[in-house]
């Protein structure tokens, strides 16, 4: 029997029993399916936590001195910057009052730079930004946290009292920052030239932004290791990098959990395929018995079988690939996500399609070669 017969062959009886092969085909597929959604979705979901991770300061590393009597001071962050070839920013945090017209509040007031706010994702919702040269050398502009800004019915242009000095503000700010646990968005902004003028050269914080050579917790112990050695000064470091790796281990987790449910789905589907192959070859015993008669050959015989799980595989794998589809476009609608789907993966699902189908189609197939022609004859 030629390779074109048997191909013929393994259609025909797939589709004498139509409705029949469509579920079998069903089973699988939507194994396939939910393989295929688990690998998007937990892409997805990984790339999800590492950006409101980076939003959250996962690459950025906070150092204060630990001695008080050793405080960090202005000109540390511009050392470590050279020293360590890392972005740095310099700030001083002090609680002051804070007073527009008649109305006071008590918040903090924050000398800084412009690379602090940027690093902490600052947005100027109202008014302007200080200018450049400002930041560089000192001015009395200043700029209010939204909720601030609110409360004490402040804006562009209005006069600010803030410990015991008046700025004039330029604008109200929005920081995405959240990882320090301050409310920033309660704070007043100013340069830290001018703070400095008015409360000394001590510094509360120095942030670094990490690179992809070194690790946020590496550059946290070379960061303190320069310090040390350049000025004797002791410092304490800060990152998130054992709470992302922690987030990230649970999201692994859940998703490794998901492929084993949706991977023994499939091998339920590759049981169906195996099911109905036998079913098909009690049917057919007497077609199989006239073949063998006729001389075709076991290994002929069981190449069929073969083949009609190859086309039961090949099918739910197409089929598993759009359910999977529509699965991550509704679970991704429903989650706020935004997958991508890989071609990659749909090989690989397809792949395992194959496989499955294949090796369900091993006990038919084997069992349908070692059919005796006068056995397969005999009437039951």
């Amino acid at each position: 029997m030629k390779w074109r017969d048997q191909w013929q062959l393994s259609f025909r009886n797939i589709f004498s029993a139509p409705v029949r092969s469509l579920l079998t085909v069903l089973g699988m597929s939507i194994g396939i399916g939910a393989i295929l959604a688990v690998l998007t979705l937990g892409t997805a979901g990984r790339n999800q936590v590492r950006a409101e991770m980076t939003r959250l300061g996962i690459d950025r590393v906070w150092l204060t001195a630990a001695r008080q009597e050793e405080p960090l001071m202005r000109g540390d962050g511009a050392l470590l910057k050279r020293e360590l070839k890392v972005a740095a920013a310099e700030q001083l945090t002090v609680p002051v009052k804070i007073a527009v017209g008649d109305k006071e509040s008590e918040t903090l007031l924050v000398g800084c730079d412009l690379v602090c706010l940027q690093m902490a994702g600052s947005a100027v919702t109202l008014g302007k930004m200080i200018p450049v040269q400002e930041w560089k050398r000192g001015g009395n502009g200043i700029l209010l946290g939204e909720t601030l800004a609110a409360e004490l019915g402040g804006g562009p242009g209005t006069l600010v009292s803030a410990g015991g000095m008046l700025f004039r503000c330029a604008g109200v700010l929005r920081m995405e920052d959240r990882a320090s646990g301050l409310d920033w968005d309660r704070a007043a902004f100013v340069p830290l030239e001018t703070l400095s003028d008015s409360v000394g050269s001590s510094l509360s914080q120095i942030t670094l932004l990490t690179d992809d050579r070194l690790t946020p917790d590496e550059l946290a112990r070379n960061a303190t290791r320069v310090l040390k050695r350049s000025r004797g000064v002791e410092a304490e470091t800060l990152t998130l990098q054992v709470q992302s790796e922690a987030a990230e281990s649970v999201i692994a987790v859940f998703v490794e959990v998901l492929q084993w449910v949706a991977f023994i789905c499939t091998l339920v589907g590759g049981i169906g395929v195996m099911n109905i192959l036998l079913v098909s070859v009690r049917e057919r015993r007497r077609e199989i018995g006239v073949m063998m008669a006729l001389g075709t050959e076991p290994g002929q015989v069981c190449r069929l079988f073969l083949m009609e799980a190859l086309i039961y595989a090949a099918v739910s794998g197409v089929l598993g690939i759009l359910t999977g589809v529509f699965l991550i476009q509704a679970a991704a609608g429903s989650i706020g996500l935004h997958p991508v789907l890989m071609a990659g993966d749909c090989a690989a699902v397809f792949a395992c399609a194959l496989a499955v189908g294949l090796i369900s189609g091993v006990v038919p197939a084997s069992r349908a070669a070692r059919l005796k022609p006068a056995d397969a004859l005999r009437n039951e």
